[in-house]
């Protein structure tokens, strides 16, 4: 089967514009079931002003039902990053949404718990696992215990977050996240167009969630608008990445114009410092040379005097 390749905003954002889908699929990765989900009016593609930073981000409005069975209401963030230099990019977007108000029907002038899930295009350098979870902890430090009762003010400030490291993923899967996430698995990519993906039908039979995205993204593969899409993200994708090689290529330029100035700076300051030492011993010459002149003309000014002696003797003796 061809898919089209979710590692493309416009693909990931048509995946999960379906609310059914993006309802199963979060469901999934958080591990609780949710009951109704809602795609907030608008996501959110952030670039810098120089071209070197893309991320892309979907917020989901959920309502989760808790194993204790009670309703909750939570954001779900999806920030999708290419490099790791989107990581310091993720705080920024975060702290975003812990300044929005809850605008749910009922007036409630407390922002929502975030629940944000990464999904990452590279590799952290320190852990391996393609999904971590990183989950908070209630920790009395007073006792040591543990705590499991809740507080909202607390649910308020701090999150639980989901890391998905796309080149980590494998095809062996062993749960059924790792298999829902073989839909992002880049090693299905199709050698004659990476744009789209080939995944086998025996691959994607029995899990009812992935049979639907994998449909979904078969349409998408043909859907003349989100090809268009791909296009216009190469096409961006392109243009930051030549302005980086040019930076690149510009910096190496002016580090070796700096570095050969700093060459011959410190060549000119080693010829003026050799000229400052024979200037030194031409100084230190001459003035050995005044003494000795000095000396000389003592001597003979002694010689001038004992002469006036002997004519001063010579003409007594007359």
């Amino acid at each position: 089967m061809i898919i089209a390749n979710p590692i493309y905003d416009v693909v990931f954002k048509y995946l999960l514009e379906d609310l059914e889908i993006a309802r199963l699929f979060l469901s999934r990765i958080i591990g609780e079931e949710i009951v109704e989900v809602r795609l907030q009016p608008q996501e959110h593609t952030s670039r810098s002003d120089r071209f070197e930073i893309i991320i892309f981000r979907l917020d989901f409005k959920a309502i989760i039902k808790t194993k204790e069975g009670i309703h909750k209401k939570v954001l779900i963030e999806l920030q999708k990053g290419k490099t790791a230099g989107d990581i310091m990019r993720f705080r920024k977007y975060l702290g975003d949404n812990y300044r929005k108000e809850d605008t749910v029907q009922e007036p409630d002038p407390n922002a929502l718990p975030i629940i944000t899930i990464y999904f990452l295009g590279f590799r952290l350098k320190n852990i391996e696992t393609s999904i971590l979870k990183v989950n908070r902890e209630y920790l009395d430090l007073v006792t040591g215990e543990t705590l499991y009762k809740k507080e909202a003010f607390i649910e308020q400030l701090t999150h639980d977050c989901f890391v998905i490291q796309i080149p980590r993923l494998k095809k062996q899967v062993r749960t059924e996240i790792e298999r829902l996430l073989k839909v992002f698995n880049q090693a299905y990519a199709r050698a004659s167009d990476y744009k789209t993906l080939e995944i086998a039908e025996l691959e994607v039979e029995g899990d009812e969630v992935l049979e639907m995205m994998i449909n979904r993204l078969r349409r998408a593969a043909t859907e003349e608008e989100v090809l268009r899409g791909i296009e216009i993200e190469e096409e961006v994708e392109n243009v930051i990445e030549q302005h980086i090689r040019d930076k690149q290529e510009l910096r190496e330029r002016l580090e070796q114009e700096i570095s050969q100035k700093e060459q011959e700076i410190s060549q000119k300051e080693q010829e003026i410092s050799q000229k400052e030492q024979e200037i030194s011993q031409k100084e230190q010459e001459i003035s050995q040379k005044e003494q000795e002149i000095s000396q000389k003309e003592q001597a003979l000014s002694q010689k001038d005097k004992e002469i006036e002696a002997l004519k001063a003797q010579l003409k007594n003796r007359q």
